[in-house]
């Protein structure tokens, strides 16, 4: 078998091109997952940070319920004994301290009071205080940790021998931090720890974790599931980047390789071509350069009818070079639009049964049987005559170089659908059908190897579609169910 000498060459390039591939899907793979994981720690922060939130929003509810109501309510604010805090005992002379710390407070920001017990009051999404209130805000709360007020083990502090922690609503407290996960569109289940278990590593789960100051170890209290289609929602603009992105590369290699494997068929095309072409121009060559070697060695002393003959072998064999390079360039003319059609209007019945009746002698010789089927009807059409007549000629002389002697060509003509339809069938060998769309291609002939027992460049078919093209037809070729080929041709009325 005969090695394709591309072969190793194509198999670099798609092996080229599989491994860029891969890398760049490697490549977009681990950005994806560093986008992932990202997203998964950012997410963490935020569930930490809201629980810390809410936390901080019920421990200031709790001070303006327990501390700053009743100090704000009692009338005499000169008899603070008379203040009393529910569910909070502190040691006298800190309780007065505190009273009056915080109604100073109160007394020095008289003006922006409203905006202070709006804080306290007001559920969330609460407004972002001022620098002022903010200051309000932490002056009292300093005040109230210098008391020895504390909100569970989170504001616990070891310098500290006596303190009284706050403690909270555990159900109002998980019932407000799933509406904050719920308002800031977090959809994830949550479990929560009750008892706390201690954990020994604070990075294999995504929770919320707390220090236990008496157990020095980190306490799970709540812990996340379910949060991989939420974590890909919202890397969904890279992901669809990311598809895009290998989509149009692998688009892009896909149709680099084609256009390649387009080139090496283009290139098999020439040198078939060129093959064909020498072949053909050799034998006219040779010919012409016998007969006048012949003449120059007979000189003037040559019999004349001798002479007359070897110079008509001559003038043949030019005239025939002159019209091979004549088919060639016109056909690359007519490729270019260069060359201008010459339509007349014709009678196409007519046209058709006086080409055949011109081709006449080559069916005799070559005993090919031509049969025409007429239309129902006169048809008249604007054509290139010259050139349609050629491509007749091209497609019957296509049918004999196939089939041989003994051809049955069939030419039926009818309209259908405001077109002239016609059909030019045969009984010859056929079409491959892997080549069957390709017999309209420049140069391309079916292979037959280096054999030559079939003459031709590969142009005949290719002008026929020029032509039928330049006249707004379209042409194409099939297989007939019982052998051989048919060629149809459609043309506008």
């Amino acid at each position: 078998m005969e090695k394709n000498p591309y072969l190793k060459k194509k198999m670099r390039i798609v092996l080229l091109m599989v491994v860029s591939q891969l890398l760049l899907s490697a490549f977009v793979g681990y950005w994806l997952v560093t986008q992932y994981k990202n997203e998964k720690q950012t997410l963490n922060g935020e569930l930490r940070s809201y629980y810390y939130d809410v936390k901080n929003e019920m421990f200031d509810r709790l001070i303006y319920e327990l501390i700053i109501t009743p100090i704000i309510e009692n009338q005499d604010k000169a008899n603070v004994e008379a203040i009393q805090f529910k569910d909070i005992v502190l040691k006298e002379d800190k309780k007065l301290e505190l009273i009056q710390s915080v109604i100073n407070v109160l007394n020095e920001n008289e003006a922006i009071l409203d905006k202070v017990f709006e804080y306290y009051t007001s559920v969330y999404p609460r407004t972002r205080p001022d620098d002022r209130t903010r200051n309000v805000i932490f002056t009292i709360q300093t005040y109230i940790f210098q008391a020895g007020i504390r909100f569970g083990n989170y504001w616990s502090d070891e310098s500290e021998t006596e303190t009284i922690e706050l403690n909270l609503d555990e159900q109002l407290f998980r019932k407000l931090y799933l509406l904050r996960l719920e308002y800031n569109n977090i959809e994830i289940q949550s479990e929560w720890q009750d008892p706390p278990l201690v954990v020994d590593s604070v990075e294999h789960e995504m929770g919320i974790y707390q220090y236990a100051a008496e157990s020095e170890k980190y306490e799970l209290v709540i812990l996340f599931s379910k949060y991989h289609m939420y974590l890909l929602g919202v890397i969904s603009f890279q992901l669809i980047f990311a598809f895009i992105l290998l989509s149009i590369t692998a688009f892009a290699l896909i149709f680099t390789y084609r256009s390649y494997l387009r080139q090496i068929n283009l290139s098999v095309l020439r040198s078939d071509f060129i093959n064909n072409i020498t072949h053909e121009l050799k034998i006219p060559v040779a010919t012409a350069k016998a007969a006048l070697e012949a003449l120059r060695s007979f000189g003037l002393q040559a019999d004349p009818e001798i002479m007359a003959e070897y110079l008509d072998m001559v003038a043949n064999e030019m005239n025939r070079l002159d019209g091979l390079t004549s088919r060639v360039l016109d056909h690359s003319k007519l490729e270019k639009n260069k060359k201008n059609l010459k339509l007349e209007s014709t009678n196409l019945s007519g046209f058709i049964e006086q080409c055949l009746k011109n081709m006449h002698i080559l069916f005799v010789e070559k005993k090919v049987d031509v049969s025409f089927k007429k239309a129902e009807q006169d048809i008249s059409l604007d054509i290139d005559r010259l050139y349609f007549e050629g491509v007749l000629k091209n497609l019957i002389d296509n049918s004999i170089k196939y089939g041989g002697d003994n051809t049955r060509i069939a030419i039926d003509m009818k309209t259908e659908q405001n077109q002239v339809v016609l059909s030019l069938s045969d009984n010859g060998p056929g079409i491959p059908e892997n080549h069957i769309n390709k017999v309209f291609d420049k140069f391309f002939r079916v292979p037959k190897g280096d054999q030559h027992n079939i003459k031709g460049f590969g142009l005949g078919l290719s002008f026929v579609a020029l032509v039928i093209k330049q006249h707004g037809g379209t042409i194409k070729a099939h297989n007939n169910e019982n052998g051989g080929c048919r060629f149809t041709i459609k043309l506008p009325l």
